[in-house]
Formats: structure tokens, C-alpha cells, sequence
């Protein structure tokens, strides 16, 4: 149902609703007046009305059907001496006014003692009912005949009304896929005013996303192309090799150049994934020391073919967290991998959570070369690989923890490693938003592979 027959709809209901309701409370003012007004008839008539000789049917009131007044008249010895009705009505038990019922039917009287008479005046309820009734209806009746009028004049006026909103959609419906500047917002209803600016704020939203998506689409056509290439140029050294050592060592960098192809289309999947989820997805709840268990566990025989001591150390704590298992996982594997990668054969890592103040800290610590501080805020940007080293990899690392750190409500900080050389990956949480159980690793559970420093 469009909206202009929702109102027009609505608002003719209420204008019968109001005009019944109205009628309703007229029809009850006028059957109390009109009882006022008879039953002051009724007195007159039971004490003024001759009670001998033929006068007294005269004095009957005829005509319409609610003026019919039934009088009767009874002697000292209680015979009905006259009635006006062929069908006798008893008489009230006492003086006055009263209601009597007569096979169904309700009469209002008025009984007068009037010497050693008895005199009695009655008329029909039903009679005031329809009276009541009528001219309620005959006062209504204008305005039910102006129904189909107002129903008209509410179409016409809501149209009207609805205009804006129909220039508005077409405004927007004209507009092509890359026309996302913003609309006007001058010239619009007040009440179309948070609309347009929701519309707005949309607008500016996507268009700000599809820069994104095209620049990451751009960088990742030209960060593709370079190892493609080179994997390209490897294969047709492998093909032309002479001799078997030649091609062993041809085919070991082919496979070499396939793990960086592989390692960056990887990179790319998770930074796209991650980018497509929706902001308000529901969290649960994430234990960051299981997360951290797992993670060591699963980079252990990496680590120890590399000759690197990966481990958690036993003072770290128990902390749960709002958030997704699988970006979480994601996030700590990053930094995980990046320090494998980077600290040299014999040297350490660390993944470890603990307090730092009010927030609550899960932070990976190596041995390696570390990130100089002038680098430290570039990193995090797509692609971008500081120079000074010959390990390789795909520049989205960094990215996708700052972004899934981002959803989170966390902060990321890179820091010297205050043990010494090296690099010290820190993600913040507020710890009020963070249960926290304050046992470390020596009361609990130990790591999949412990830390031996």
C-alpha cells in the first residue's frame, strides 16, 4: 500500500471515528433532554387532565408516534374508570415517577393523586429513543454526506504534501553510479531535512569505500604484477637450465617466488574479506590466551626450523574479550608471522597479555632488527614495506591488524622492545570493556609451547 493511501486511509478513519463519536455523544444530550422535556409533559398532563366526562380523551395528545401520551384514570375503589390505549398498563406503585415494563416494552409514567383519583400519564421509552435518535441523525447527516468531498480533498492536499518526496526519489533515481556528490539540501521540508542528510552522509560514506576499493584494486594489480613477472622470468630460467644443479637451485627460487605469490594473494583475500564485513556484526566472547596458545602452537615447528624460541611467557594473564574469533585470529597471526619472519635464526618472540593501567595488552616482542621510529607510522599503510632487509612479504600485514584492531575499539602501537633490540607490537583494550582474570600462567593452563628465556 503506498503511503499516500496509508494516510488518506488513516485520515478519513479518524474523521469517521470522530464524526460516530460525535453522534454518539449528541444522541446522548438529546435523549437527556428530551427525557427532561416529556417527563415534564407527563406531570403536567397527570394533574391538569379533566377526570370526568368525554373531555378527557381530547385531552390525549395524537400525532407523531413520540407524543403519544397514554393516560388513565382510576376511582377511590381502585376500578379503571378510563384508558386511553386499548391495552390497559398497571399502575406505578407509588406516586410519582417511575418505569414500568409491559410484555417487553419499557414505559416512563407519572402517577397523581388527585382528590381520591388516581391519575396516570405514560408515554413509550422507545418513543424518546427514536426522537433522540433522529435528530442526531438528521444533524449528522451533512457531514456523512461529506465524506466522499473530504476523502477528495485529502487526496489532492496529501499528493501535494508528498511531492517533495517524490522530487527527492527522482532526484536520486536520475543520478548515475559515479554521480555520488552530495544532494542539495536547500529547498526541502523540515521534515525531509534528516533525510537528505542521512542520504548525504551515505553518499559520502560509499563514495569513500569505492575510492578505497579502487585504489586497493589499483595497488593490487601493480603489487601482483611484480611477482608474476618474476615468477614468469624464474620458469624460463628453470627451462633453460643446464645441468641438474643448475635447474635444482632454478626450481627451489621458482618455488620461492610461487610462496610470495601465494603469501600476497593470501594477504589480499584476508584485507578484501575483511573490508566486506558488515561494521555491526555480533561479537562473542574470545579468550586472547587460548587465542594466543593456539597461535604459538600452530607457528611452533616454523619457529623451531628457523632456530627461533617462540613461546608465551608465564606471567601472562587471562583476558576475554567482545569480538570476532576469526579477525582476532587473524590480527595476532599477522604479528605472529611478521616477527617469525623478520627476527634472525636464534633469536626469540614473545606473545604475551597483561595489564597497563587501565587497558589490557596483547603484545607480540622480538629480538629481530625492529622498525626505525620514523617508519613506524607508514607501516601500517597498504603495500608500504620499510627497506633495510632482505626477508620479503606483502606490505598488507601491518594494514589488516590496524583495521581489525579499529572494529575492535583497539589501539596499535609499535615500541623499542624494552628488553632490548627488537620490536614491541602492543593492541590496547580498555579494560573496563574486558573481563579480566588476574592468574598467570603459573596457576593455570601452560602455553602449547612455553617460552624458555
Amino acid at each position: 500500500m503506498t503511503l499516500r493511501r496509508q494516510l488518506l486511509l488513516g485520515l478519513l478513519g479518524v474523521t469517521l471515528l470522530c464524526t460516530l463519536l460525535a453522534g454518539a455523544c449528541m444522541y446522548r444530550k438529546l435523549l437527556e433532554e428530551a427525557n427532561e422535556l416529556f417527563d415534564y409533559e407527563l406531570r403536567t398532563l397527570a394533574i391538569t387532565v379533566p377526570i370526568r366526562g368525554t373531555s378527557v380523551a381530547a385531552a390525549t395528545m395524537h400525532g407523531d408516534p413520540e407524543e403519544v401520551v397514554a393516560i388513565q384514570v382510576w376511582d377511590p375503589a381502585g376500578r379503571l374508570v378510563y384508558a386511553s390505549t386499548p391495552r390497559p398498563l398497571p399502575a406505578a406503585p407509588a406516586p410519582g415517577y417511575g418505569d414500568i415494563a409491559v410484555q417487553g416494552e419499557h414505559w416512563r409514567v407519572y402517577l397523581a393523586r388527585r382528590g381520591n383519583d388516581r391519575v396516570q400519564a405514560a408515554q413509550a421509552i422507545s418513543a424518546r429513543e427514536e426522537l433522540a435518535a433522529g435528530v442526531a441523525l438528521r444533524s449528522l447527516s451533512p457531514f456523512l454526506i461529506m465524506i466522499p468531498v473530504l476523502a477528495l480533498l485529502m487526496w489532492v492536499v496529501v499528493g501535494r504534501a508528498l511531492s517533495p518526496l517524490r522530487r527527492l526519489a527522482s532526484l536520486v533515481a536520475g543520478r548515475s553510479p559515479n554521480a555520488l556528490q552530495a544532494l542539495p539540501s536547500e529547498g526541502h521540508p523540515p521534515e525531509l531535512i534528516p533525510v537528505v542528510s542521512a542520504l548525504n552522509d551515505l553518499l559520502r560514506r560509499l563514495e569513500h569505500a569505492l575510492n578505497s576499493q579502487r585504489a586497493f584494486v589499483a595497488d593490487a594489480a601493480h603489487e601482483l604484477r611484480s611477482p608474476l613477472t618474476a615468477l614468469k622470468l624464474q620458469m624460463q630460467l628453470a627451462e633453460r637450465a643446464e645441468g641438474s644443479a643448475q635447474r635444482k637451485a632454478a626450481f627451489e627460487k621458482l618455488h620461492d617466488r610461487l610462496e610470495r605469490a601465494i603469501h600476497l594473494v593470501q594477504q589480499l583475500l584476508v584485507a578484501a574479506r575483511h573490508e566486506s564485513m558488515p561494521r555491526n556484526r555480533p561479537m562473542g566472547k574470545v579468550d586472547l590466551l587460548e587465542l594466543a596458545q593456539s597461535c604459538v602452537a600452530d607457528r611452533y615447528v616454523a619457529a623451531s626450523t628457523k632456530g627461533i624460541d617462540l613461546g608465551i611467557p608465564a606471567t601472562a594473564i587471562r583476558a576475554v574479550i567482545d569480538g570476532h574469533a576469526d579477525d582476532m585470529r587473524t590480527l595476532l597471526g599477522n604479528l605472529v608471522d611478521n616477527a617469525l619472519r623478520y627476527t634472525q635464526p636464534g633469536g626469540w618472540v614473545d606473545v604475551t597479555i597483561d595489564h597497563d593501567h587501565d587497558l589490557v595488552c596483547l603484545r607480540v616482542r622480538d629480538n629481530g632488527p625492529g622498525i626505525p621510529a620514523h617508519e613506524r607510522t607508514r607501516v601500517f599503510g597498504r603495500f608500504y614495506r620499510g627497506g633495510g632487509h632482505e626477508e620479503w612479504g606483502s606490505g598488507l600485514g601491518l594494514a589488516i591488524v590496524a583495521s581489525i584492531a579499529a572494529a575492535h575499539g583497539a589501539a596499535v602501537g609499535l615500541h623499542d622492545n624494552p628488553s632490548g633490540h627488537g620490536l614491541c607490537v602492543t593492541v590496547s583494550f580498555d579494560a573496563a570493556s574486558v573481563a579480566v582474570r588476574a592468574t598467570n600462567l603459573n596457576n593455570g593452563e601452560p602455553p602449547a609451547e612455553p617460552n624458555e628465556n
